[in-house]
């Protein structure tokens, strides 16, 4: 290595995701400002996190109109976050009238 270079920890800017088929708003956030510090080029930061640049692009436009704000959908939570809240809604009514049902059957053999 020549005088006065220094090497680049590129496992640094991969993302560490809780699950690999999703991207939070958190994560989108760190990836586009890695990509904005300009320390890599952004087609090897894509490369490294396995993102499209134009993904990586979309993204940031999205964040430089809106801020974190912008990479999440319905009041700042993501869609899978209110997919998964409509889903508890449900489940919790079906628990509901489960219960509810249950009551009544044990009323019925009661008496």
């Amino acid at each position: 290595m020549a005088k006065g270079q220094t090497t680049i920890d590129y496992q640094s800017y991969v993302i560490k995701r809780q699950l690999e088929d999703y991207w939070r708003a958190e994560d989108k956030v760190q990836l586009v400002l890695n990509g904005m510090h300009g320390k890599i080029p952004v087609t090897t930061l894509c490369k490294l996190n396995n993102v499209s640049p134009s993904l990586y692009y979309e993204w940031r436009e999205k964040f430089m109109a809106s801020g974190k704000e912008g990479l999440m959908v319905g009041g700042g939570r993501s869609q899978r976050e209110a997919d998964l809240e409509k889903k508890i809604r449900v489940l919790e009514r079906l628990i509901g009238e489960l219960s509810l049902e249950r009551e009544l059957l044990k009323k019925i053999s009661e008496e």
